[in-house]
């Protein structure tokens, strides 16, 4: 019943088949995470290393990692967390986990939580491999 409701709420609201979707809590509230809608603005703590990414239809948030594992821009990974790499990638933490995704950052350490949130908010690619990898 709860799978109907989903689809039938994306062909009523004329949302792209491709989209992932998450049902959160009690099954009553279902985000759709569409990666082709960018966001409205984003926030990091570089010192931190945390990012969150504005939307209408809510924030997502996550950590980033300097890595020495290399990987291609936008395509899910296995970094070493062991940290202090030149490599960026990106997690989402809220509203639910999602695999690494490596974007693309100068001088890791003081820039890559910026990194993460900016290029959530602005490429479609980022966001479709954190949303994609959701699942996983």
């Amino acid at each position: 019943m709860k799978r109907i409701f989903v689809f039938l709420s994306l062909v009523m609201f004329g949302m792209p088949l491709y989209a992932s979707t998450m049902c959160v809590a009690n099954d009553m509230v279902a985000i759709v995470l569409d990666p082709s809608i960018n966001g409205t603005n984003y926030s990091s703590d570089r010192a931190n290393m945390l990012w969150t990414t504005m939307f209408d239809y809510g924030n997502l948030s996550g950590d980033a990692l300097c890595s020495t594992t290399p990987g291609s821009y936008a395509k899910v990974g296995t970094p070493n967390e062991s940290g202090g790499g030149e490599y960026c990638w990106c997690r989402m933490q809220h509203p639910v986990a999602s695999l690494w995704v490596r974007v693309t950052a100068d001088a890791c350490e003081t820039s890559c939580a910026f990194y993460c949130s900016f290029n959530v908010q602005q490429y479609a690619e980022v966001r479709a491999g954190l949303f994609g990898s959701v699942a996983q």
